[in-house]
């Protein structure tokens, strides 16, 4: 049994010794490595396409303040998988019903007052890509309406210059009308609404105010008389008369017979 040791051992260095060279070092080849193959990553989902979005008018162009307004939202392409998301906002009026709904509908009362005179709506969509920047306005005129400018009732010659040369200076920064509303006293002669009137647009006219820019019209009785302006946006509704003393009721004071001189 030890014989066969001492037998196998000297063959086993010997072995050994073959696979080294003369320097030292192994004359067998490094093992070349199995290259691992890594999972390919997955490609990230793109996102869809943008879509266009515009916002439409509907009801009365132009409107008058306080009629309602309604702003409706189309949507045109992109992806059809998304929940949209909708934000309204409005530069006067207010949003009755609809917020992030496509549609609103806008109580304009107060836009008149603004100084462009009109509602804007602007609407945000969400829900797309980020880089989806949707954003869409629609503009709709509003006319502001008929306002008091003031009153006076029978006055001189010279206060009724003064007054209608304010009245004028105003109608410079204003493109906008004037309506006068001439009421007759309970005891005011025959003719007295007709000569003020006329008076009025004369004293205007020399102050410098277009003849088309004014009109006048007889209201009926007061107690005492009275003269009312008002300013009056084109296709605004016009002031309406309130007279306090029934026409019915007004017996003209008669004048006084000519005196006749004897020859």
């Amino acid at each position: 049994m030890k014989k066969t040791v001492f037998f196998l051992l000297p063959v086993v260095l010997s072995m050994f010794c073959v696979g080294i060279n003369g320097q030292g070092r192994s004359v067998f080849g490094t093992p070349t490595p199995t290259p691992r193959t890594s999972p390919s990553p997955t490609p990230e989902p793109k996102p869809g396409p943008c879509p266009t979005i515009t916002v439409q008018v509907q009801g009365p162009q132009p409107l008058r303040d306080g009629q309602p307004i309604n702003f409706v939202l189309n949507i045109a392409g992109g992806d059809q998988k998304t929940q949209p998301s909708v934000l309204w906002s409005t530069n006067a009026g207010s949003i009755k019903s609809g917020q992030y709904t496509p549609r609103i509908e806008v109580d304009s009362t107060g836009a008149g007052s603004d100084p462009d005179r009109q509602i804007s709506a602007v609407a945000w969509e969400g829900g797309y890509a980020p880089d989806c920047v949707l954003q869409a306005k629609a503009t709709v005129k509003v006319i502001a309406p008929a306002a008091k400018f003031g009153e006076f009732g029978e006055v001189s010659p010279e206060t009724l210059k003064t007054n209608m040369k304010a009245l004028a200076a105003y109608l410079e920064h204003s493109p906008d009308n004037i309506y006068v509303l001439a009421y007759a006293g309970r005891k005011s002669e025959r003719g007295f609404t007709f000569n003020w009137m006329k008076n009025l647009k004369e004293e205007l006219g020399i102050a410098g105010v277009a003849p088309r820019r004014i009109l006048a019209m007889d209201a009926g009785f007061r107690e005492e008389p009275m003269f009312e302006f008002w300013i009056v946006p084109a296709g605004a509704e016009p002031p309406r008369p309130t007279p306090t003393v029934n026409r019915n009721e007004i017996v003209y004071p008669k004048s006084a017979p000519p005196v006749v001189k004897k020859p």
